[in-house]
């Protein structure tokens, strides 16, 4: 089990507080909440982070959490290791099953990428939804940040052309020649 000491943003929102039309939910991340945020993604800084999600029910036993993710980050340049600031805004639709309502995966991995994807099992009384506004600010990070206009040039330090030997093996065959 997770210990809050290690949740870097936590908000969680019991399933009983979920009204028939929907709840409105909307939160944002303190200073040292994005400090924690950070941390926990590697990154250098999280400026600020918020969310706004309608949790309502779905079918008769599940719910769904739709909304926005928002934040304002500092990644290391891949090139230049200088900070580059990047602005996240990722969508949010997922859905909550009680587990054993949920189909199993099978075996055989099919891609659609038009298929909806499928429900979250419900795992106790609440869900986190700070957790999930985390992990979708990990979804919407630049992989490779690179600060506008700067190219990265490989090194090439010696790639053996100018060697004078040739072959590892030409001394060997003048070796052989001399013998013959």
């Amino acid at each position: 089990m997770t210990e809050k000491a290690d949740i870097p943003f936590s908000r969680p929102f019991a399933w009983d507080r979920v009204q028939p039309r929907g709840t409105p939910v909307t939160f944002e991340a303190s200073p040292s909440e994005c400090e924690a945020i950070a941390g926990a993604l590697g990154i250098l800084k999280v400026l600020s982070a918020s969310a706004e999600f309608t949790v309502s029910p779905f079918r008769k036993t599940g719910f769904k959490v739709i909304g926005e993710v928002r934040a304002e980050v500092e990644q290391a340049c891949v090139v230049t290791l200088e900070p580059v600031p990047e602005s996240i805004n990722e969508i949010v639709d997922l859905r909550f099953l009680p587990e054993d309502e949920i189909d199993p995966v099978s075996e055989e991995i099919e891609v659609d990428i038009d298929a909806e994807d499928p429900p979250e099992p419900i795992t106790g009384s609440t869900v986190d939804l700070g957790v999930l506004a985390t992990e979708f600010v990990a979804v919407g990070l630049d992989p490779y940040p690179r600060k506008p206009g700067v190219e990265f040039t490989p090194l090439i330090e010696d790639d053996g052309s100018e060697d004078e030997g040739g072959s590892p093996f030409a001394g060997l065959s003048a070796l052989k020649d001399k013998r013959s």
